[in-house]
């Protein structure tokens, strides 16, 4: 890590952060949710326990580190907390002593640093906004690898280069303006440019609006990380997988950063963009990473690529159907009314929806909410499929047991979608809900 880099984060602990504010609310990152990181970065079979290890690299002013160890806390499990900043530290330290969290180790050592000191290795590696900052991104990659378990997880995120060309834009247009003066004078300069920004600007275009410039003008320390950082790059998606590889990694799975925006796993889809079927068929002959990148192109939405890193054949995909012992789960939990709602709107066309803007349309008679029913987080899907043939399409004359595989596999696509369902092993850790969303059916128009 640079001089420079390590004196922006003492100058300025990112993101800014009160610490008076942990009385009142808890920070959720998505990716650091560890139902999501059983489900992708273990085909949800780790058993998170007191032996659970997660390490969060470059961990700023604590998110990440206060959210993992959170859910840690009652089974035992153990937080380092990596960060070369004191001034950071100070503050994530303050988080979660306000909090009464008591299993976090602080380490104050950049990951080169920390990673020569061969410690113990991590289940999970919390690693975001972090390895693009460094001289040398892929040699920060080595490094956690090196730390991680043999079956692990990484969860990284790294800039996305075509959401974030209102950025780059941006530092080119500053950059002769820069030399002679310090960070502040920087700050200053910066800030009178934002304040009186043209209504054609890319960096409105990207924020979405006024709205966002004003929450820049009132967080320096976001200005600084977003605007004046001296070292940065950005990926693609073909750049992300690249990234991955060049630390034998596999992509496991792209996920959701910030729990809005463009950002989600669904953005990487093209059947969430592409309507015309003769282009979505041309397109799914594709390899997956080049429907991703045509999806990040298309949307030019993703400021940002999150994502989970395995090793290279330690993870079954989950994508198309778990194995048969695992047992789905409803990862948003459906609202008090969902099943009645779905029972009431039996064969007329419906639309569910988390409140965060994914829905889906479908029309589905009462044979759906029975099988919803039996996603449970205890029943599996080798289960499911039994009670599916015999229980709910008994009366069909075909084959039963090809039709009720392919009814479930179309059912855990539709509702994995948008992660509204996981799956996990009964041994593995616990199921817990994404606190941000309700799944709702929506009356028919």
């Amino acid at each position: 890590m640079s001089k420079k880099v390590r004196e922006l984060y003492e100058q300025f602990p990112y993101p800014l952060r009160d610490p008076q504010e942990e009385k009142d609310r808890l920070l959720m990152p998505p990716m650091d949710t560890l139902s999501r990181v059983n489900h992708y970065g273990f085909a949800g079979r780790k058993n998170v326990d007191a032996g659970f290890r997660a390490l969060v690299a470059g961990g700023g002013t604590g998110d990440s580190m206060v959210w993992l160890a959170e859910q840690l806390r009652d089974c035992g499990g153990q937080v380092t907390y990596l960060e070369p900043s004191q001034a950071s530290t100070q503050v994530a330290r303050a988080r979660a002593e306000a909090r009464g969290l008591v299993n976090v180790t602080y380490v104050n050592a950049t990951i080169g640093e920390f990673a020569a000191m061969a410690p113990e290795k991590f289940d999970y590696i919390n690693c975001a906004g972090v390895l693009h900052h460094l001289e040398d991104p892929e040699e920060g990659l080595r490094d956690l690898v090196s730390v991680l378990a043999d079956d692990g997880c990484i969860g990284a995120m790294l800039y996305g280069e075509h959401g974030r060309l209102a950025v780059t834009e941006w530092r080119k247009m500053v950059a002769p303006l820069l030399p002679g003066k310090d960070l502040n004078e920087q700050l200053a300069m910066t800030r009178s440019l934002l304040s009186s920004l043209p209504e054609g600007n890319m960096l409105l275009k990207m924020g979405g609006g006024p709205g966002f410039i004003k929450g820049l003008l009132e967080n320096d320390p976001e200005i600084v990380d977003l605007l004046l950082h001296p070292v940065e790059c950005a990926y693609d998606v073909h750049g992300v997988y690249d990234f991955a590889a060049s630390a034998g990694l596999d992509v496991a799975a792209f996920t959701g950063f910030f729990g809005f925006g463009g950002t989600g796993k669904a953005h990487y889809s093209i059947e969430n963009h592409i309507t015309d079927p003769r282009i979505l068929r041309d397109l799914m002959a594709l390899p997956l990473r080049d429907q991703q990148a045509f999806c990040e192109r298309y949307s030019a939405a993703m400021p940002l690529h999150a994502f989970y890193l395995t090793r290279p054949n330690k993870v079954p995909s989950v994508a198309v159907m778990p194995d048969r012992d695992l047992c789905p789960w409803f990862f948003v939990a459906p609202s008090d009314s969902f099943f009645d709602d779905l029972l009431k709107y039996a064969g007329k066309p419906i639309v569910l929806a988390d409140g965060t803007g994914n829905a889906v349309d479908l029309t589905g008679g009462p044979d759906l909410a029975k099988l919803l029913a039996l996603f449970d987080g205890k029943t599996s899907f080798g289960d499911i499929s039994v009670r599916l043939r015999d229980e709910i399409l008994h009366k069909q004359p075909i084959d039963m047991n090809q039709i009720a595989d392919n009814t479930l596999a179309a059912v855990w696509a539709l509702f994995h979608k948008f992660d509204w369902m996981l799956a996990s092993s009964l041994e593995g850790g616990g199921q817990q809900h994404d606190a941000e969303r309700r799944l709702s059916v929506l009356a028919p128009k």
